[in-house]
């Protein structure tokens, strides 16, 4: 074994034996995403059938069973299934076997790796919000424009990138009731650190007057919502779609938004 990555939320063994290799490999799978490279055969039965010959594969397992199977070009996939309902790992012959079984419609995806070169993972992964909508400029202007439709209540703001002596904060306003409000935008799902940005912001402008934080995001992590929470701060979920809808309606149509309506 030449090496161990140790980060804590990943790790890496770079050519393991194949018994070191089932081992870390029956760990991680089911919890982690785990990616696998080795000298590989394949072989497919399903609603069809395939299969390949020993050769460089990269093999890649998600924690909801999702498996994808990659050869050494091209972007396209050997091989995948969007779902496993059985997993097997085991060593015989010198060889490392894993065996993937969907039930409905029933595939079986089975790997037969007579080398191993590394075995990598990532505990627990987040999924992160992905849109290729908005960039976050047009989303602090959608709220901007349409706070009612995308925050739920109604608020005046005057500034966008209002500097303070912690940074800048995205948006800032006055709600229905006449209390400053602090927005903090995130284009993607929000974590830890977009919750500290939002509490140095209201912390400044508290010491003058009340002042209500808002972090505004598609998403926010458990950790960020619990700490978000204990400082008196509040969420509000930005249906992404909506916001790009309401920015497009908001944009003078371009000639080839005219061309697509004739």
């Amino acid at each position: 074994m030449d090496g161990v990555d140790t980060d804590w939320r990943s790790g890496a063994i770079v050519n393991p034996s194949i018994a070191e290799a089932e081992s870390a490999i029956k760990r991680k799978i089911g919890s982690s995403i785990v990616v696998v490279a080795g000298s590989c055969s394949a072989e497919y039965e399903g609603r069809g059938s395939s299969s390949s010959t020993e050769g460089d594969k990269l093999l890649i397992v998600k924690p909801d069973g999702a498996v994808i199977v990659h050869g050494p070009k091209g972007f396209r996939p050997l091989n995948w299934q969007p779902s496993t309902s059985h997993i097997e790992i085991s060593e015989t012959g010198g060889e490392m076997l894993l065996k993937f079984v969907r039930r409905k419609p029933r595939e079986t995806l089975l790997l037969r790796c007579r080398d191993v070169w590394f075995v990598a993972w990532i505990d627990s992964p987040e999924e992160g919000a992905y849109w290729m909508y908005l960039s976050e400029e047009d989303l602090r202007e959608a709220i901007v424009r349409h706070p009612e439709e995308l925050l739920g209540e109604k608020i005046r703001f005057y500034v966008k990138e209002k500097r303070t002596p912690a940074g800048r904060a995205d948006i800032y306003g006055v709600d229905g009731q006449g209390r400053l409000a602090i927005v903090e935008v995130k284009r993607i799902r929000a974590d830890e650190r977009a919750v500290r940005q939002l509490e140095g912001y209201v912390r400044e402008y508290s010491k003058n007057a009340a002042v209500r934080g808002i972090l505004a995001a598609p998403d926010i992590s458990e950790k960020a919502r619990i700490l978000l929470e204990s400082l008196g701060l509040e969420f509000r979920r930005i249906d992404l779609k909506k916001a790009y809808k309401l920015v497009k309606r908001s944009k003078p149509k371009s000639v080839l938004d005219y061309l697509d309506s004739t």
